[in-house]
């Protein structure tokens, strides 16, 4: 399969690396310093005990000859409507866009270019950590959850979707395949919601997130986005989520967030698709929110 990924910040940077180990050879999409590095080394990923690099002569550079079955999509959520469009001119009339962000909001933008039918929306928990233009540091092993954005008008190739679940599993990435992917987008938000604004304003690692009293914050600004799931239909289960939490927290103590390494960068956040995300569905419900409307504040004035 011809597998394109666009952008190569932590996330696209590993599953870029993981694909490549299967003989996967895939064809990358990036821009400024990052595509210097990565026509001139390659992509760099730190493990706790090894440095690995993935050389030029293991991935292709994406140009406008290539015809693509998948476009990943795995930037930040300011890019996305940019980089579809990019896919979208060279993916297959039967290829399927995956997009993986954090927040709210992508999904819909994504099927307004190629329709609802061909989108497959993911969550990532892998740890990874941008050190560099296209260098990474491993963090804790995790998952990502998978599936259509509409069941019913799912239309791709056939076969299509079961030979991307198949090829992430041989990269190790553990695909959990589900049928409809919005409660696991919302639960991915919630997490997000609890962590990264709370991370990124106090400048620590996740795992400081796990002692008092943030970890209490965490609890409650998170039980606020899931009152306001539930009034947009999406069934919470808020012990399990509370679980979860603290299970990410634990398996993803030393790594830096990425919120916290947006503003280290000086670079935009994505706080307007997380923390803004929650407070313009409360509004519309007439419910208040006033820690992650505070967090929402706090974030934007670390940009001041």
């Amino acid at each position: 399969m011809r597998v394109g990924i666009f952008g190569t910040g932590a996330i696209g940077s590993l599953l870029a690396f993981k694909l490549s180990k299967t003989g996967n050879k895939p064809f990358i999409y990036s821009r400024g310093e990052s595509l210097l590095a990565l026509q001139e080394r390659g992509i760099i990923v730190h493990s706790h005990d090894s440095i690995h690099v993935l050389t030029p002569i293991e991935y292709s550079i994406l140009d406008s000859k290539q015809t693509l079955d998948i476009a990943i999509i795995c930037c930040k959520q300011n890019s996305v409507s940019e980089l579809v469009m990019i896919a979208e001119n060279q993916l297959a009339s039967d290829g399927v866009v995956i997009a993986i962000q954090n927040g709210l909001g992508h999904l819909n933008r994504i099927a307004s270019v190629v329709g609802k039918g061909r989108v497959i929306g993911a969550c990532v928990t892998h740890g990874s950590n941008r050190i560099g233009p296209v260098e990474i540091q491993l963090g804790g092993e995790g998952k990502i959850v998978i599936g259509p954005l509409d069941s019913e008008k799912f239309s791709v190739r056939t076969g299509l979707y079961e030979k991307v679940i198949e090829m992430l599993d041989e990269a190790n990435l553990s695909p959990v395949p589900v049928a409809n992917i919005l409660p696991s987008i919302w639960e991915k938000l919630l997490l997000n919601l609890a962590i990264n604004p709370i991370s990124a304003i106090c400048g620590v690692r996740n795992g400081v997130l796990l002692s008092s009293p943030l970890n209490e914050l965490a609890i409650s600004v998170m039980r606020e986005g899931a009152m306001v799931a539930e009034y947009e239909g999406i069934n919470i289960d808020f012990e399990k989520l509370e679980n979860s939490l603290n299970e990410v927290l634990k398996a993803t103590a030393e790594n830096r967030c990425s919120m916290l390494q947006d503003v280290m960068h000086g670079v935009p956040t994505e706080v307007d698709w997380i923390c803004g995300a929650i407070v313009e569905k409360a509004e519309i419900h007439g419910i208040p929110v006033p820690m992650t409307q505070t967090l929402w504040n706090l974030v934007h004035g670390l940009s001041m």
